[in-house]
């Protein structure tokens, strides 16, 4: 069985739907399938040039909409299943559709659905035209979770009986030595820039925050701030920006700091919260459904997005004591049990069984 699994972003750029994908391809591997990435050129923040690999086809894109003249040629491969991530994209759509007529079996991962406020006449037209035949025309619709599933059947309700339920698997890169975690005060943000991810509060909130001794680290650059987060951040010396950081990097700040900090308004999973997790660290994040679904909520503090909410958050943070922060680490550790490689692996064994 051979399968082509399109995304519009590949490691190594750096974000959640690049970990999935990349962790989707280990099952792959695991399950004997063999496959061929097709990816394009409208990459985001990068930690590292991207390199020339046998299965892995990068194609030149145009517009927002990921116009990709070279994708006709490469769906002539020979291939059984095509996998399919996100929606809204002409590269999504015009391999859904070749794909469909060809015969073939189409899988979609639509990682949520838009998550912004812009375009909306735009995507109302989207939602009501184009979409639904696009949904007709695959055979699965692979999710993350049960809020996620009840989106697409409130919205589509003829996909109930294509939806699967599959989360993220979280298996660490590398083993760590449990000695060597400890609280160095300071907060960490850990993921990219982006419209959605509210680190304009977080910063905010800290810079209002006086008089003790905890610094804020954001895996981000200058140039992915508002001006308003830049001068908060000039004016403090409490404020770090790290910019992409090494794997190894990552790993450190993880394992130092005293707890993830993760303002966001939509998150499709939210891998982060699991890596940090796996460090034993508490979680101060944005009250969403998602997280209360696949998080612990004893090793959480949930905050709203508003700079007055999660400056006191902080602030309840700070006032724990050694012993209870411990406490929400280990929740969030030994919660990681409920998403292991293995089962991961099953449910996609058992869908290829349904589709093949």
């Amino acid at each position: 069985m051979k399968i082509l699994e399109l995304t519009r972003l590949f490691y190594p750029s750096i974000g959640g739907m690049e970990k999935f994908v990349a962790n989707r391809l280990k099952i792959y591997r695991a399950l004997g399938c063999d496959y061929q990435v097709i990816t394009t050129n409208s990459a985001g923040a990068q930690i590292e040039k991207p390199k020339i690999k046998k299965d892995v086809i990068s194609l030149n894109s145009f517009t927002h909409f990921v116009v990709t003249p070279g994708l006709k040629n490469v769906l002539k491969l020979n291939y059984d299943i095509l996998s399919v991530n996100e929606v809204g994209y002409y590269y999504s759509y015009y391999a859904v559709k070749h794909a469909f007529n060809a015969g073939k079996k189409i899988i979609l991962t639509p990682h949520y659905y838009f998550h912004t406020g812009n375009y909306r006449f735009v995507k109302k037209m989207h939602k009501k035209y184009v979409l639904p035949k696009i949904l007709g025309m695959v055979d699965k619709i692979i999710v993350f979770t049960k809020s996620e599933k009840r989106f697409w059947t409130d919205s589509f309700p003829f996909t109930q009986d294509k939806i699967d339920i599959i989360p993220h698997y979280f298996a660490p890169d590398k083993e760590v030595v449990m000695n060597n975690i400890i609280d160095n005060e300071f907060f960490l943000y850990l993921g990219r820039g982006g419209r959605n991810k509210r680190t304009d509060l977080l910063i905010k909130a800290f810079c209002q925050i006086e008089s003790f001794n905890y610094k804020l680290f954001l895996t981000l650059s200058e140039n992915e701030l508002s001006d308003a987060a830049k001068e908060c951040v000039n004016l403090s010396d409490k404020i770090e920006l790290l910019g992409c950081v090494s794997e190894e990097y990552k790993h450190q700040l993880l394992s130092e700091c005293s707890a993830l900090v993760f303002p966001t308004d939509y998150e499709a999973f939210g891998i982060v919260n699991f890596e940090a997790s796996f460090y034993k660290k508490p979680l101060i994040v944005t009250n969403l459904k998602i997280f209360n679904e696949i998080l612990n909520n004893k090793g959480i503090i949930y905050f709203e997005n508003a700079v007055d909410d999660i400056k006191k958050k902080i602030l309840e943070f700070i006032k724990l004591t050694p012993k209870k922060r411990r406490e929400m680490g280990e929740y969030n550790f030994n919660n990681l049990k409920g998403y292991t490689f293995s089962k991961a692996k099953d449910k996609y064994e058992q869908l290829f069984k349904e589709l093949i």
